[in-house]
């Protein structure tokens, strides 16, 4: 098999039916769409852990963020472990990295650095490795004022415009002069947006907004947002402050700040077909693979809540397109609605690579799958997971969360070491907009007692000693008891 090139494209909090391929009427994906129309689309890929860190951990790794403990946010990726490009890297290819890589710094944490020094402190090539041409930073979640560094060289470089715009520039430039004619490449292309601040080139925020406000999602609820992430008021916001107290200001914020995430979800669009422009004319577009995907969601005030780390579909639900020609990808134009989370990256990545991902990875190789060798796989359901908030200010810092995600369930569970307890259970395929739990009704008591069943199950599967209290006539796992000694 010919190794084909394969470029991804990681965007940062854009939820998975946030493109008009998708179905969402607030946002125009035309290069997203003819991605989809070439490619295979997941229905139903998820983060595992939703939040930017963890995701980047699991990607880079193939592990579980439960595994390292790895938290929300706040974590330096071990030089020790083996990453993805080191995987791919050996398998013949030269390796490439642009943009933001938040597995570094401590930012975020007590004594940790700021986001402006996060963005110009150099990432030590010890903690990046298996990349050779490197692009990045740590992060900036600042979209006109970025800095990156070039490989080894200590000084930041200032990224010119928006963003978004600027690090498609170097991934074009990549593809045309620095990449190597003679191997196949891995690119991996991290961009920050549509995560807030909400801030999109003034000619895509006024496109959207011409369009009038957004239509709301059936679960939106912005009359029950209690918490305010402080990144989505910031005063040079499209919208300023917001009172929580005032409804009409909460509205106001709220849909500005939607419109101006949907404008930068189209300046991705505009450059995806700019890349996809470069592919062409550097006469490599019959040999090379596209991965377009999102590390989580964006809740937008579905269920009254805004940012992400929840276990709803609007944060856990991510976008996953594989776009390729036809002899590169079976079945273009299709969806997959097989149940995938973020450790099925890793394997897939070095599958379409030509390798094997080897080690006790946990994670389901799909890249039999997208080349026809195999029909669209059967799974039981995937592990969702909030390992641990470092954040006192922060949800789940007493408390934590996890969850099983079938093609047509969800079932959650939350607590603390005495025991996690039954939390929500939705019927997706009759309550998409999750808007009818069902964990308490009795006669859905033999779906409940079957969805936690299976957690444990794979609890046990992907070494998770979290601790389950007793529910549903089925006993506890690795619960202690309140009154227990401590150590």
């Amino acid at each position: 098999m010919d190794r084909p090139n394969i470029v991804v494209v990681l965007v940062d909090q854009m939820r998975r039916d946030a493109m008009s391929c998708a179905g969402d009427p607030n946002v125009m994906t035309p290069n997203l769409d003819r991605m989809a129309r070439n490619g295979v689309r997941f229905t139903s890929a998820c983060s595992t852990f939703p939040a930017c860190v963890p995701f980047r951990f699991s990607l880079m790794t193939g592990e579980y963020a439960h595994s390292r403990n790895v938290p929300a946010l706040g974590y330096r990726l071990s030089p020790a472990e083996r990453t993805l490009g080191d995987a791919i890297k050996a398998q013949g290819y030269a390796t490439a990295y642009i943009g933001k890589w938040h597995l570094y710094s401590a930012y975020g944490v007590s004594g940790g650095l700021t986001l402006s020094q996060a963005s110009r402190t150099p990432v030590p090539a010890s903690h990046r490795r298996g990349f050779d041409h490197w692009r990045g930073f740590e992060l900036r979640n600042e979209f006109y004022d970025t800095f990156y560094f070039a490989d080894d060289d200590p000084e930041p470089r200032r990224l010119e415009g928006h963003q978004t715009d600027g690090l498609f520039a170097l991934a074009v430039d990549y593809l045309e002069n620095r990449r190597d004619a003679d191997r196949p490449f891995f690119l991996v292309l991290s961009v920050e947006a549509p995560h807030p601040p909400f801030m999109a080139s003034e000619e895509s925020l006024r496109r959207v907004c011409e369009r009038g406000p957004p239509v709301p999602r059936p679960n939106q609820d912005l009359g029950a947002i209690s918490f305010f992430p402080p990144e989505w008021y910031e005063e040079n916001g499209p919208a300023g402050r917001v009172d929580p107290a005032d409804p009409q200001s909460v509205r106001r914020v709220a849909d500005a700040n939607m419109q101006a995430y949907y404008a930068m979800i189209e300046m991705i669009d505009a450059n995806m077909g700019r890349l996809d422009e470069t592919i062409t004319q550097q006469g490599i577009a019959d040999k090379t693979l596209v991965v377009f995907l999102s590390d989580h969601g964006e809740l937008g005030g579905s269920h009254g809540l805004l940012g992400k780390a929840e276990p709803w579909e609007e944060s856990v639900g991510i976008p996953l397109i594989v776009s390729g020609p036809e002899t590169l990808v079976a079945g273009r134009g299709t969806t997959a609605s097989v149940p995938i989370n973020t450790e099925d990256l890793f394997p897939t990545l070095v599958g379409l690579a030509g390798g094997v991902a080897g080690g006790d990875l946990k994670g389901m190789d799909l890249s039999g799958f997208l080349r026809g060798e195999s029909p669209e796989p059967a799974r039981d359901g995937v592990l969702l997971e909030f390992v641990t908030e470092t954040r006192s200010n922060r949800a789940y810092y007493d408390e934590t969360w996890r969850a099983i995600r079938t093609a047509r369930y969800k079932y959650s569970v939350i607590g603390d070491r005495s025991g996690a307890r039954p939390w929500q259970l939705f019927d997706l395929r009759d309550d998409p907009y999750e808007m009818t739990n069902l964990v308490d009704l009795s006669e859905h008591m033999d779906v409940a007692r079957d969805m936690h069943r299976r957690l444990a199950a794979l609890l046990d599967e992907t070494d998770d000693d979290y601790a389950l209290a007793s529910a549903f006539g089925l006993p506890a796992r690795n619960a202690v008891s309140a009154d227990s000694p401590t150590v």
